[in-house]
C-alpha cells in the first residue's frame, strides 16, 4: 500500500463523499480513473494503469537525452525517468510550478516511468452507460493515447491510456 498511497488517500476520499452524498447505496461503478490535467487538457487515466501519484521528487539532470526527459529520481530505491507529458507532446506547458506538479506513475510491464502533469483532480467513478468510442480530434497531441471518452455530468471526460503511451518508439527512446 505504501506504494499506491496517494491513490488510496483518493480513493478512500472518493468513498467518503460517496458516503455523505447517498451514493453508496447505488449501483457500484464500472470503471474508475484518475483524473488529472495537462496542457488545460482534462484527462483521465485507468486506475489499473497508474501505479502511483507523487508530488514532484527531486531528480538529477541527465546528458545526451531529449528535452522532455527532465532526469532520473530515486523513488524508494527505484530509478523512476521523469517525462514531462506537455514537452514531449509539444503542447503549451502550463504555468505551474513544479512545487504544484504532479506524477503520475507508470509501471507497464518493462516501462518504469513518470509523467509529470499539471495537477491531478482526484478519481471519478463511470458506469458503462457513460462510455462513448469517441476520440479526440485526430489534430491534438493526445490522439494517439486516447481511447474513447466517458460523458458525466455534461461533461466529457477523455480516457488517456499510458499503456499506449509506453508502446510508442518516440517515449521509449529517449536518448538523443
Amino acid at each position: 500500500m505504501a506504494s499506491r498511497g496517494f491513490i488510496e488517500l483518493l480513493r478512500l476520499a472518493d468513498l467518503a463523499n460517496a458516503r455523505s452524498s447517498g451514493r453508496q447505496g447505488r449501483k457500484d461503478y464500472d470503471w474508475r480513473g484518475v483524473v488529472f490535467e495537462s496542457s488545460g487538457q482534462r484527462l483521465v487515466a485507468p486506475l489499473g494503469e497508474v501505479a502511483e501519484i507523487l508530488t514532484m521528487p527531486e531528480y538529477t539532470s541527465m546528458p545526451l537525452v531529449q528535452p522532455w526527459l527532465l532526469g532520473i529520481a530515486n523513488v524508494r530505491g527505484r530509478l523512476l525517468p521523469l517525462t514531462d507529458l506537455a514537452k514531449f507532446l509539444q503542447t503549451p506547458s502550463s504555468s505551474a510550478q513544479d512545487s504544484s506538479r504532479k506524477v503520475l506513475v507508470i509501471d507497464h510491464h518493462t516501462v518504469f516511468s513518470g509523467l509529470i502533469v499539471d495537477k491531478v483532480l482526484g478519481i471519478e467513478q463511470f458506469t458503462q452507460d457513460q462510455y462513448r468510442p469517441e476520440a479526440l480530434p485526430s489534430d491534438s497531441a493526445f490522439a494517439p493515447y486516447n481511447h474513447g471518452k466517458f460523458h458525466k455530468d455534461e461533461k466529457d471526460w477523455f480516457v488517456f491510456m499510458p499503456s499506449l503511451l509506453a508502446q510508442d518508439k518516440r517515449y521509449i527512446d529517449a536518448a538523443i
